[in-house]
Formats: C-alpha cells, structure tokens, sequence
C-alpha cells in the first residue's frame, strides 16, 4: 500500500475508531469469552426463535395439505404445487428489495417488521376459500418473510468472529429443524380439535403466535453491536473492537456502487448462487410434499404427522454434528458439506428404487434425503466469513436467497401429480442436483485454497519491499473497518 493510501485511513488511530469513535484497545481474553457468552445468551435464541417462526408459518402449507386444506379448497395437484412455488416468486421478487431495506435503514428492526406482516398474512389465510385466495396469500407471505435469512446472516457476521460464525448460524438455523420436529406434534394436536377445520385452526394459531413474538422482538432484536441493548457502553466498544479481525467491517448507510459491481464478477458469488440453486430443488420439492410422500407410501394422516418428526431430528443432528466439527477442525467446512450431500442421496436413492411395499425402507429414505439440511448453516458461513464490505455483503446475500428462491419455485414443479405417490421425475433430479452439489463444494474448496495461497504470495512479496509491515496490518484492519471489501483487503484469507 503506498502512502496516499495510508493517508486515506490516517483519521483513524486504529481499525476500531470507525465504527466506534474511540481508540482501539486490545481487550482480554476474559473479557472476549465474556462478551461472547453474553451476545449467546441474549442473541441466539431470539434469532433461533425468530426463524422457527418462520420455518413453522412457511411450512404449514405441507402439514395442512393432510389436514383438510386441499379438499375444502378444491385444489388440484397442480394448484397445490403452484402454492409452494409461488411462495418463493414473492420471496424472489423482494429478496433485493429486502437487503436493500437493511443497508439503509436498520437490520433488526427490518427482521421485526417483516415477523410482524408475515405472522398477519397468515391468519389471512385461514379465510381462504379458493385456490387463487391461497396463491395470493403465499405469494404475500413470500415477500414478508423475504428480510429474515438475509437478515440473520448478516447479523452473524456483525456479532461474531468468523471462527465462531460456523456454530451461531447453526443455532438460528436449529429453529428451522426443531420446529420441523416440533410441528408434527402442534398439528396432531390441532388435527384433533373439531370447532374449527383442522387447517384453519393451524394458520389461525401459527399466525397470532407470530405477531406476538413480532411484538416482543421490539424490544429484543439490536440492529449492530453499538446498539445491542443487553451490553453496556464500555461492552459495545469491545463487541465491536472482537470482531475487527474479520476484516469484513460492520454496518455502513451508503449504498456504494463499485462493492455491487464487484460482487457481481466475483467467482466466489456464483459459486455459492450454484450450490444454493442445486440444494434447494430438492428442498422444495422434499419440503413442501412430504407429508404427502409419507401419506403415499402407506401411513395414515396422523401416523404421517408423527412421522415427519424423525426426518427433522435427524437434521438437526447433523446441523450440531457438521457445524462443531467444522469448528474443531479447521479448513473442513466442504468436506462436511460433501458428507451431507452424500447421506442426502443416498436417502433419494431409497425413496425412488426401493419397492413400494417396502414402506419402512423408503421411510428410511425420507430421513435420510433431508441430509441436505445440515449443510446450510456452513454454506450461510462461507458467505459471511469471505464477503467483505456492507453492500457487496447484502447483495451477495440477495444473489444467495434470490438462487433459494429460484430452487425452492422449480422443486416442487418436478414432482409430477400424474406420478404420485412415487414421484419417479422428481427423486431422479434430486440425485442430480444433490450430486452437482457434491461437485461443486469440491470445486469451491479448491478454488479457495487457490486464492489464498496466491495472496500468501503476493504478501511475502510486500513483505519483502515493505519495511513496516505492522503498520500495513494496522491498515488493513483500518480498511475492513472502513467498509472496504475483502478483495481489497490484503490480509484477507478465505475460509473453506
């Protein structure tokens, strides 16, 4: 870096002056596990918590389709696929707009309110009468609930060192599966009671539920470090001064055009667009039919309504078993995504050859192909760990949920209603998209393992012509705090 660019960041003593307008001061390990344990404490079971919700409010569409929705309704197999897929065309549509919202306004009360408008759309949607009054209300919830991944991700990424980004996106995404295991016993529950129909009763106490949680997630949710409600004054400057040797930065207001150029033209971005496109085919075709898979293959409602709550506990397990050992050893995030990938396709594999009277060997099936799942709280890690910079962060965050949406909306288009209850077309494109996935994650590791290795390069050789290479780390960190991006950062290393 030559001397203008010193200059540049000469304002600040240090990395952390940026965002906290004070002098950088290394803090203690004491006070690091600390603050750590604090921000678990009072952080991750809101964010856990937050997306149960919206895991549960999503997903009811599949557990109400045992429950009387698609008969009331009249809907045809082909209308019911287009509910789950047109859930996703909202979410699309307003991903971007979304992250855009977090850049210039605020990330957690961004979460709060989409909580708050999802959780009434879908006590709306109790009043259904028709297929198109439930397409309106899936796309509408689509688009609310389009803010919270997006949201959560970031907000690791704010909170956290990167080492420890890998077991927290876990804990937020171990709602999505405990409330996967957990629902099947709400909606047996519910599928009981006889004042009102069973698939209205659902929609009518996921949604209340909601917004009441929405209410409190007011008062809960802090929008970066320097406003998080639970940390003294003192405990904000070091929130944020403990994060600094991320290099990615914190929060900027400013919608900066060359990080969203860069974004776009980053191998990087499209790496991890393609891994999300490959898994979430066959996540919304495994999602949003599930229960009438298990139904087809031979059980009854209730008996598909316990069912369904093994596949989900196998997840997370698997979640908790990929993310500590990706923490414990470093450097195997994609082999775990690999293992995952593997397990998953297995479990298509049993689902679409076994024999039809076979019904607790394709049931096998159905717990294994959710294998998937455990990788994605290691594939929202490689985002938050490798982007640098606020805008390019958002909208590589909008590219990754815009790809979601994409596989979630052609999944369960593939799952032919002429071909119930087996599915033969859509269990052979998971195994496609499952093993593309397998390749990919190995592609990306190499591809990093490349980058990394040229930029050790490239540093010894600065190294060498640069006398003062303490003073260039103070500057980088300066930079990364300064929203610059991790490409333009020259101590920035990828993780894989």
């Amino acid at each position: 870096m030559d001397q203008d660019g010193k200059k540049q960041y000469a304002g600040s003593e240090d990395a952390a002056e940026v965002a906290t307008g004070s002098v950088i001061e290394r803090i203690s390990p004491e006070d690091d596990l600390r603050i750590r344990r604090t921000l678990d404490r009072w952080l991750l079971p809101v964010m856990a918590l937050s997306y149960a919700f919206q895991y549960l409010d999503k997903s009811a569409l599949a557990s109400t389709a045992i429950l009387g929705l698609r008969t009331d309704l009249k809907l045809t197999g082909d209308e019911y696929s287009w509910a789950s897929s047109i859930y996703y065309f909202g979410y699309l549509i307003a991903s971007y707009p979304a992250g855009l919202m977090m850049v210039k306004w605020k990330v957690g009360k961004s979460i709060t309110l989409s909580i708050l408008i999802w959780g009434a759309i879908l006590m709306v949607t109790a009043a259904c009468h028709n297929a198109a009054g439930l397409l309106a209300t899936r796309f509408f919830l689509g688009v609310a609930e389009s803010a919270i991944a997006p949201g959560l991700t970031i907000m690791i990424s704010m909170f956290y060192k990167r080492k420890e980004q890998p077991l927290r996106h876990a804990a937020w995404f171990l709602g999505n599966t405990t409330a996967g295991a957990l629902g099947g016993l709400l909606n047996f529950g519910i599928g009981h009671i006889r004042i009102i129909a069973p698939w209205k009763g659902t929609f009518l106490f996921l949604g209340a539920a909601t917004v009441l949680w929405g209410i409190a997630n007011i008062f809960l949710l802090p929008d970066t470090p320097n406003t998080a409600w639970f940390l003294s004054k003192e405990d904000r400057e070091k929130a944020v001064i403990r994060v600094k040797d991320n290099l990615t930065g914190i929060k900027s207001n400013e919608f900066k055009w060359d990080q969203f150029k860069e974004a776009l033209t980053d191998p990087k971005t499209w790496f991890l667009v393609l891994l999300q496109i490959g898994l979430n085919i066959p996540n919304g075709g495994i999602t949003s039919l599930r229960s009438i898979i298990l139904k087809g293959i031979g059980f009854s409602t209730f008996q598909t309504l316990l069912l369904q709550m093994a596949p989900y506990a196998l997840q997370l397990i698997l979640v908790i078993i990929c993310t500590i050992g990706s923490r414990i050893w470093e450097g195997t995030r994609t082999y775990w995504m690999m293992m995952c990938y593997a397990l998953a396709l297995v479990g298509a594999a049993l689902i679409r050859e076994l024999p039809e009277h076979d019904r607790w060997g394709r049931y096998a099936g159905t717990c294994l192909v959710g294998g998937y799942s455990g990788s994605f709280p290691i594939v929202m890690s490689l985002m938050s760990g490798n982007v640098g910079g606020f805008t390019k962060k958002t909208t590589v965050n909008a590219l990754i949920f815009i790809a979601y949406c994409a596989g979630n909306i052609i999944g369960p288009q593939l799952f032919f209603a002429r071909e119930a209850p087996r599915y033969d077309s859509g269990f052979a494109a998971m195994m496609v998209c499952l093993s593309a996935c397998f390749v990919l994650s190995y592609a990306f590791r190499r591809y990093l393992i490349w980058v990394n290795k040229s930029r050790d390069l490239e540093e010894a050789a600065m190294d060498m012509a640069d006398a003062d290479p303490v003073s260039r780390e103070a500057l980088s960190e300066a930079m990364a705090m300064d929203d610059k991006t991790d490409t333009q950062i020259s101590k920035f290393r990828y993780v894989y």
